[in-house]
């Protein structure tokens, strides 16, 4: 029977696999069996803590077991998951919590600085507090997980109802916190059936063995780490990327499915030395998160012997995938069906075949809901219409999809996406700063990194390190400035914008000379 819900989704395969490895991590492994007593265990925990059906659980770990043990945990007690970048600022995750309006918030250890902690605490009083580790028994993820592993069966919790299909599993953050993100919504129906879709689609099965490197706070990281485990595969987390890390462990491990961005790519090619590493066990990866320009797919398909599939999407379940490598290598992201993806231009209007425009998909194709907030009644659901993605793109004759950039001024830097009026209201906060402005300057590996130009008010002009150190505690360390120019004066347009492309040449140019 197709799974309905990921609950179940889980339930097979580790009813299918139970003595097969699903998770490593630093040398240890977890067994499809004792992943299932651990999601049971920390369910049934969570049960005692009053978590309910419908219930927020902001989960800010880094790429550890207990990450996704903690989310189908929530998604057992059909509670809705919220992933939380490790790197976001007090303030930030504050805020965070506040538009979800989560009732439990699991977290790493607060080691010496519980500063995030305490501001939490003053801010959501009713919010509770869940270390993943450093408290025995039922004071930590960690304490559950142990009784789970020495077989003790966990106590039982009150008796709630498993998720429907209709269930919200996760609200799908796509930006920083400090401003108010959109929180598009995935459902269990559609998560199970495109997640179990993706994993036949890539052929994953019980012989992959998955490097998962990128983000399981980020949607794109979620999908892909689970996508490996209801396929019946190994998933290895890996904390942080290490190119020289990667490409060992792929030799090591015998890693079958690579996934990344461009950056990630770009780096592991870089670094890449036939003599000493072996990619031979190497089978298909997915690349997405930013554009890759030509030469390195043409280097990705030849030093990398895998298949890829190229992926455009967003959070809000929209996209569009080929796996054809004539399509890849022409820079295509592959063909959308028909009716689903058209091409407008400002007024929103379709352009002619083949002329570049913004990227909008059908919602008739893919339905689109949002979080509207604790006290705002149901979701918000927008089914009728274009969802508009703010992508430049263009479709030629035969139908193909190719993404051109963004419509309007957003920083990419190495996939993680950067809102520079975010970090211009920041900036105008720090000593000495009296106008700002934040441009993505490029970046070899990156593709695009943080620069902020400034004009300085009366006294000592700011630094970079000054600026980065006021900016510390309100900003996530991605979206800090690794670079400032100071001028007399930023060019705006009649309007009193700032005119980012004369200004991005002005910069350029004087970085050239």
């Amino acid at each position: 029977m197709t799974a309905q819900t990921l609950c179940e989704a889980l339930d097979a395969a580790c009813g299918r696999w139970p003595t097969r490895p699903a998770l490593s991590f630093r040398g240890r492994h977890t067994t499809y069996g004792e992943l299932g007593r651990q999601v049971d265990a920390l369910a049934a925990a969570y049960r005692r803590m009053e978590i309910a059906r419908g219930d927020r659980v902001v989960c800010q770990l880094s790429n550890r077991p207990e990450h996704l043990v903690a989310a189908f945990a929530a998604w057992r007690c059909g509670a809705v998951h919220v992933g939380a970048h490790p790197q976001l600022t007090a303030r930030e995750l504050s805020t965070l919590v506040g538009l979800t309006g989560a009732v439990l918030l699991v977290h790493e250890p607060a080691g010496d600085e519980g500063d995030p902690l305490a501001t939490l605490a003053r801010d959501h009083p009713r919010l509770r507090l869940f270390p993943a580790e450093g408290a025995a028994g039922e004071g930590s993820v960690a304490g559950v997980l142990a009784g789970a592993d020495a077989g003790t069966p966990p106590p039982p919790g009150n008796a709630v109802d498993g998720p429907s299909p209709e269930d919200a599993a996760a609200l799908l953050v796509t930006s920083g916190s400090t401003g108010k993100p959109k929180l598009p919504m995935g459902f269990h129906g559609r998560l199970a059936a495109s997640w179990t879709g993706l994993a036949r689609g890539l052929g994953l099965g019980p012989d992959d063995v998955h490097l998962a490197h990128l983000p399981l706070a980020h949607g794109f990281g979620l999908m892909l780490a689970t996508a490996g485990l209801l396929g019946g595969g190994r998933v290895l987390l890996v904390e942080r990327f290490s190119p020289a890390e990667v490409l060992e462990s792929v030799g090591r491990e015998g890693v079958t499915v690579l996934h990344g961005s461009a950056a990630h790519f770009r780096l592991l090619l870089d670094r890449l030395d036939p003599a000493l590493h072996d990619l031979r066990s190497l089978r298909v990866g997915v690349a997405s998160a930013s554009a890759f320009p030509i030469p390195l797919l043409r280097a990705m398909l030849q030093g990398l012997g895998m298949t890829i599939m190229m992926m455009y999407g967003s959070s809000e379940g929209v996209g569009v995938a080929t796996t054809d490598p004539d399509e890849i290598l022409m820079g295509s992201v592959g063909r959308p069906e028909p009716g689903s993806v058209a091409i407008v231009d400002g007024r929103r209007r379709p352009v002619a075949a083949g002329a570049p425009g913004e990227i909008a998909f059908s919602r008739a194709v893919f339905p689109v809901r949002y979080w509207s907030g604790p006290e705002g009644g149901q979701p918000r659901s927008v089914t009728r219409g274009w969802y508009y993605t703010g992508d430049l793109g263009r479709i030629d004759p035969d139908g193909r999809l190719f993404v051109l950039g963004r419509v309007q001024h957003r920083i990419n830097r190495g996939g993680s996406k950067v809102d520079p009026a975010e970090v211009e209201a920041a900036l105008l906060g720090c000593a000495g700063v009296a106008e700002a402005a934040v441009i993505g300057t490029p970046h070899p590996v990156l593709g695009e990194t943080v620069c902020a130009i400034v004009v300085p008010s009366a006294g000592p002009a700011p630094t970079l390190s000054g600026v980065r150190a006021e900016l510390a505690g309100l900003l996530a360390a991605y979206k800090l400035p690794e670079a400032l120019r100071i001028v007399p004066a930023i060019p705006r347009s009649l309007l009193g914008k700032v005119d980012v492309e004369r200004l991005r040449a002005e910069v350029l140019e004087t970085a050239g000379a």
